[in-house]
């Protein structure tokens, strides 16, 4: 056997490609789990960092696997797991596995436009006026597991809660979710005051928030879309020439107030984003595994060029106009995600001038910019934090999974289709304004459909040349720009 069976297997119903910490790989054709000593036992070809091939074993049908003359790898020293096929009995094992061989894209919405597919991080639901809505995404850059970190997201729309607040997690697309933790974090109302978060994560409450008197981009005015946080958001399409040209949004505040400020922005991604992590995807086909099990197995150098990719985007810098009429950064907002649009307090220097002049300088067609304003910090808050009180699976109470995220030590893993609701008991004194947060990273499936364009030469472009890359790539995503929002939503796993 040779290294092209990362190819020539790749749709064997049975594969299960292990990347070992020392760089070395298993291939196995026939393999089960050891619950017994958290391993994988099974047959086929071992080769070392440099894919020469070492050894294989293969079964003999007369003789029982027990006895057999097998593979069998401990957990601890793996670092990446490739499978076409879930096996409900992985375990923990199942935390790191990346379902990274080929999986066939059954939607029509898909198929016009692979790139384009419903992906997300897990994805979660608040009761708004009664009905099941969709509020927060979490973790949106994890996409391995050492790019994991936690996620803050404010539950702006959701229903005032009494006694308990419920929650819905759930898993949308042809993705695998590791989830540590899942927690509410509450902060008691106060007539006229809400509290908002920094991207940091920490916390203030506010009181008399107000608009802009204006509000200019490249289109000319923009203020009647960024006044209220109604999903009526302000955007542009890409330059068609560079997906990470700039553009600026300038706007004006009367200011009457002593106190400290804060500058409120609520906003989430374009498609954009999405769309190039995909395509980069497609251009590693085969290999995608390998590349992630690089980086976990410690390459800095390729972990940096990756960071350095997705750094031609960029934020949202904010700059302030100065007394000396000179701009001044004061911040940067980089929280990624197209699912749902986050609300973040950037708090500003000492101002003295009549007018607040602020730009916002941002990779156009990128952002999606829903609401701008300014409030009166009042101070700094801690919240009361929740952990969920029950958790339930498909209607059924799932004691494991909230021992689980109660401990925030062995995660939840979640595939497509899993659905969970978590309810947290509130005290019943008062109500409260809510914020979640959580931690944990997402993987990402290969698609049959992507693995045709399978280029390993324009994976390194992108990689060594981000800039010129984002200027080759402009021309074919600006032609299916239009229609991405449409395909995205109406290709999700899983429809509420």
């Amino acid at each position: 056997m040779s290294p092209e069976i990362l190819r020539d297997q790749a749709k064997h119903t049975k594969l299960i490609k292990i990347h070992l910490r020392d760089g070395g790989l298993y291939v196995l054709d026939d393999w089960t789990f050891n619950n017994s000593s958290d391993s994988i036992i099974g047959f086929g070809a071992f080769y070392n960092y440099r894919r020469n091939l070492v050894s294989e074993k293969w079964k003999d049908p007369s003789i029982n696997i027990q006895k057999a003359n097998h593979f069998s790898i401990p957990g601890d020293k793996i670092a990446l797991i490739e499978t076409n096929k879930l096996k409900s009995n992985i375990g923990n094992l199942a935390a790191i596995t990346i379902v990274g061989v080929p999986y066939a894209i059954t939607t029509i919405y898909c198929l016009t436009n692979p790139k384009a597919c419903f992906g997300s991080c897990p994805t979660f639901y608040a009761l708004k006026n009664g009905q099941w809505t969709l509020m927060a995404e979490g973790f949106s850059s994890s996409i391995a597991p050492s790019f994991e970190k936690k996620d803050i997201d404010m539950l702006y729309w959701a229903d005032e809660a009494r006694n308990e607040m419920s929650l819905k997690l759930t898993n949308e697309a042809l993705e695998t979710h590791v989830i540590r933790y899942v927690d509410l974090l509450t902060f008691p109302k106060s007539d006229g005051e809400q509290v908002f978060a920094t991207e940091k994560g920490q916390f203030y409450r506010t009181s008399k928030i107000v608009s802009p008197v204006s509000c200019v981009a490249e289109e000319g005015d923009c203020l009647n879309l960024i006044k209220e946080m109604d999903r009526n958001e302000r955007f542009c399409g890409v330059d068609p020439k560079n997906l990470s040209r700039k553009e600026e949004i300038t706007l004006t505040f009367n200011n009457d107030s002593q106190s400290e400020l804060g500058f409120l922005i609520g906003s989430k991604q374009t498609l954009l984003t999405t769309h190039l992590f995909y395509q980069v995807m497609a251009y590693t086909g085969n290999y995608y595994g390998s590349l992630v099990a690089e980086v976990e197995n410690g390459n800095s150098q390729l972990k940096k060029r990756i960071q350095k990719l997705w750094d031609q985007l960029g934020g949202i810098e904010i700059f302030l106009l100065d007394k000396n009429k000179k701009w001044e950064k004061i911040d940067e907002i980089t929280e990624m995600g197209p699912i749902a649009s986050d609300v973040h307090l950037v708090k500003l220097p000492p101002v003295q001038q009549g007018k607040i002049t602020l730009k916002l300088r941002l990779t156009k067609g990128l952002w999606r910019i829903d609401y701008l304003a300014l409030a009166k910090i009042i101070g700094e808050e801690t919240p009361i934090r929740i952990k969920p009180d029950l958790v339930l699976k498909n209607d059924t109470v799932d004691h494991e999974a909230m021992i689980r995220l109660i401990d925030g030590v062995d995660p939840v893993v979640t595939f497509p289709g899993d659905e969970y609701e978590l309810k947290y008991r509130l005290s019943d004194d008062c109500s409260y304004q809510f914020f979640l947060e959580t931690k944990g990273y997402y993987m990402e499936w290969m698609r049959d459909e992507w693995l045709a364009e399978e280029n390993l030469k324009k994976a390194a472009f992108a990689f060594y040349f981000p800039g010129l890359f984002m200027r080759k790539a402009a021309p074919a995503y600006k032609k299916v720009e239009p229609k991405m929002e449409k395909v995205f939503w109406e290709s999700r796993y899983v429809k509420q």
